[in-house]
């Protein structure tokens, strides 16, 4: 981050016109506020992480069906 700081610094020292050296400006104080802002997101207190579990879904017991045609409780009783 301060290697790109440093171009656009470079960059706004050689540049021909006020216009230029404005946007150079404006970028290398965006730049700034990131790192400011990076930094105190780092510094700040961490926030607990809570992890959640998942929920099981219960399946029923389900009877099989009975039918009066079936000859077993197999499928390969004929």
């Amino acid at each position: 981050m301060l290697d790109k700081i440093e171009e656009l610094v470079l960059k706004a020292k050689q540049a021909n016109s006020e216009d230029k050296v404005q946007g150079y400006v404006i970028a290398i104080k965006s730049l700034c506020e990131v790192m400011v802002d990076e930094k105190a997101a780092n510094i700040s207190i961490p926030k607990p992480i809570t992890l959640t579990q998942p929920v099981m879904s219960a399946t029923p017991n389900v009877e099989p069906v009975k039918m009066d045609e079936a000859n077993g409780e197999s499928l390969f009783d004929f």
